[in-house]
């Protein structure tokens, strides 16, 4: 492909030394750096509209390398930080126009990883809450849908929002949110999911700003919670700078035409493959707006990998999520959290993993021994649970399906190293929701979810559950507003006084369950046996040496079942326990579970 002509919105992310003036166009990826890093190598991706003739000329800096790229408006210089740990800077010039670049002093906060202790809160940011309504429109941004009742357009939710609602979270027993991309997303068309990401070092502005995040994380961070940041490395959205003016045509998988990934993550180990099927997995496009990203490139590896450090390091980032984990380079991927983990041991990293298959969906996590590549990946979104909890729920209990299925998948965990990392859920911001599913049903949904949290994994709830968001439809219905988040709402779901009393019952079950949990030393370190479900019963005790919690499941949608003592005995020390949710001491020689519902009790 021939290099394309620069048409992009363009930042000026540099320092100018006094009196002299580069173009407002200029750019260097990243904008600055830190001392005292473990790796003390940073690759510098310079841009200058004008073009380069020559190398920049770099002082007060040993320099290892120094290349032009195959677009003369692009230079990559490789840079051997000080062994030193203070503030220091130096010069980047092209004739007679210099540029200071900083190297900071690091940050003295840690990141804090995820474990099975967590609760993760999902949110898709522009539909949440409108903290900050002079900034819902940009008029320099292409995007010009801005109507609150346009399912694709951008509705104002923003930083401010979720920062103004903290408290509401926390009381409710969540203490870390995984918030969908707030990076740029200048695109014309349905630029409010944030998937399609044009500037990866701000924060788009109708979000607010890179300062305003800051003093979210912070405050999470008082409030002993945690953020996980949504990152994509397998596409760029289409208005991206580097995609409208590219440093080498390598960066991205071209096709004649436009060719559409097939989605079948099953192509990079099936030892029966076609090459032409595996090579349109992995470098066709997820969609037309979002270019394939070619990680194999080393200056575009560089680029990705020294980007999350640079968040990690600048914000104080405790997780990652990583979007559409399957399709890029997987080896790319290894190198990317092997990068980070020998900056931060404690950063936990997860991906998406839409598969079906317990099989197809460990292959991706650290410790897989059919992978070739050590992965580094500490879990994956578990959708094999999230799938067997729907079927356990619409089907009835067979050899291998309903209650059945919930049970094979769970015994699947043999595949896993840590199967109590997988992040678990029942619907996300691109699934049906599940009461929808469900029918509306709400035991059905009770029962799935003390389910959830009780399960081995870190569970996460997608914003609304608690006050019954019951859309089915299609992205833009289930990522719909949360009713309060808006100055003039009618209604204000973010009080008690604003909910139904379905709405009320529903969030005063989440909090009950979620902040019992956070003293459950069975259910956050605990480990866990299970019993082969018979007539619709399903029980598993979660144990340590110090504290037993016992879980029984009726999935049946009409009769209640009798549960009794001889057959679990071997996990029982004692004779009754305590109903976690209404608190009575319960007799546990004969249990009466009433149907689609659950009961736990710690013993």
């Amino acid at each position: 492909m021939k290099v394309i002509a620069n048409t992009g919105r363009l930042l000026n992310i540099l320092i100018f030394l006094p009196l002299i003036h580069l173009s407002a166009q200029t750019h260097v990826y990243p904008p600055y750096w830190w001392n005292g890093m473990n790796k003390q190598t940073l690759d510098l991706l310079v841009y200058d509209p004008e073009g380069f003739e020559s190398s920049p000329v770099v002082d007060g800096v040993e320099v290892l390398s120094s290349e032009l790229a195959p677009n003369a408006h692009y230079a990559y210089l490789r840079i051997q930080t000080p062994d030193q740990t203070e503030k220091s800077t130096f010069t980047i010039g092209k004739g007679k126009k210099k540029r200071i670049y900083e190297l900071r002093e690091r940050k003295a906060e840690r990141v804090h990883g995820l474990d099975p202790a967590d609760v993760m809160y999902l949110i898709t940011p522009d539909r949440f809450a409108n903290g900050d309504p002079g900034n819902d429109r940009k008029k320099a941004m292409a995007e010009r849908d801005y109507r609150r009742d346009s399912i694709y357009g951008r509705h104002g939710g923003d930083i401010k929002g979720i920062r103004d609602h903290l408290a509401y979270l926390q009381d409710m027993g969540f203490n870390s949110l995984w918030i969908c991309p707030l990076m740029t997303n200048d695109q014309p068309k349905a630029s409010y999911h944030g998937y399609a990401i044009t500037d990866h070092y701000s924060i788009d502005p109708r979000f607010g700003t890179n300062q305003e995040y800051s003093q979210l994380v912070n405050e999470m961070h008082q409030r002993e919670m945690k953020m996980v940041m949504d990152v994509v490395y397998n596409h760029f959205g289409s208005r991206h700078h580097l995609f409208l003016d590219p440093p080498d045509s390598a960066f991205f998988n071209f096709h004649e035409g436009y060719l559409q990934t097939n989605y079948r993550a099953a192509t990079l180990f099936d030892p029966h493959v076609a090459a032409s099927d595996r090579s349109r997995f992995t470098d066709g496009w997820f969609d037309g707006h979002m270019p394939d990203v070619n990680q194999r490139n080393p200056q575009m590896a560089s680029f990705l990998i020294q980007n999350s450090i640079w968040w990690i390091e600048e914000f104080g980032i405790d997780a990652f999520r990583v979007d559409t984990y399957t399709y890029p380079d997987q080896q790319f991927m290894a190198d990317l959290a092997k990068a980070i983990k020998e900056e931060y041991p404690d950063f936990f990293i997860f991906g998406e993993t839409w598969v079906h298959f317990p099989e197809i969906q460990s292959y991706f996590v650290e410790g897989n021994r059919y992978n070739p590549i050590a992965t580094y990946m500490d879990a994956v979104t578990d959708f094999q649970f999230c799938f067997a909890v729907h079927e356990t729920f619409n089907q009835p209990q067979e050899w291998a399906k309903g209650l059945s299925k919930l049970y094979y998948r769970l015994a699947a965990d043999y595949l896993y190293e840590h199967p109590e990392n997988s992040v678990t859920f029942l619907d996300n911001h691109d699934l049906a929701r599940i009461y929808g599913t469900f029918g509306e049903d709400m035991d059905k949904l009770k029962a799935s979810l003390g389910l959830l949290f009780t399960m081995r994994g870190i569970p996460c709830v997608y914003y609304g559950t608690e006050i019954l968001m019951k859309e089915t439809a299609n992205h833009g219905v289930i990522r719909q507003d949360f009713p309060g988040g808006w100055p003039g709402d009618e209604m204000n779901k973010f009080t008690a006084a604003g909910r139904t009393g379905a709405e009320n019952e529903m969030h005063h079950y989440i909090s009950k369950i979620l902040n019992w949990r956070k003293g459950s030393e069975a259910i956050t370190k605990g480990k866990m046996t299970h019993f082969i479900p018979e007539n619709d019963i399903y029980v598993f005790f979660r144990y340590t040496e110090r504290d037993t919690v016992m879980v029984v499941l009726n999935s049946n949608p009409n009769e209640a079942r009798t549960v009794k003592k001889e057959r679990f005995a071997e996990m029982m020390p004692s004779q009754s326990g305590t109903d976690v949710i209404s608190g009575e001491r319960v007799a546990l020689k004969e249990l009466t579970i009433q149907p689609k519902s659950i009961q736990i009790i710690q013993l």
